[in-house]
């Protein structure tokens, strides 16, 4: 009966990590009929984001992670908030100079189903 119990725990184990690394997109996300690049960018939001629906990477992270162009990953951010499936809130602070410099953006995963209404009810096609 033992060694019923530890195959049952390690079942319960496993199963615990694989719903850690993991995430989930809408299927509709395809109708919005973004490029390659604005998906991956989405996708990845999406995942850093987690549950907190927030997240804070670098550009350069998102670029390097990636594998695109820091300038495709802006133009695709940019996107996103037009699509309003993510909201861009830009950080400055103060550095010891005294200057303002820009930080990390923060990114806000805003709920998909007003991103698809707006889609639905104004005819909206970017």
């Amino acid at each position: 009966k033992i060694q019923y119990l530890f195959v049952y725990i390690n079942l319960i184990i496993q199963e615990e990590l694989l719903n850690k690394n993991f995430y989930q997109m809408p299927n509709n996300i395809f109708a919005f009929h973004m490029n390659k690049y604005e998906i991956v960018v989405y996708s990845y939001l999406v995942c850093c984001a987690g549950k907190k629906k927030e997240c804070w990477p670098s550009l350069t992270t998102i670029s390097r992670v990636l594998g695109i162009s820091r300038g495709t990953v802006v133009k695709a951010i940019d996107k996103l908030v037009q699509l309003r499936l993510v909201d861009r809130v830009q950080i400055m602070m103060e550095n010891k100079n005294g200057m303002m410099v820009m930080r990390n953006n923060h990114y806000f995963i805003l709920p998909f189903e007003d991103a698809w209404q707006l889609y639905i009810n104004n005819g909206i096609h970017y």
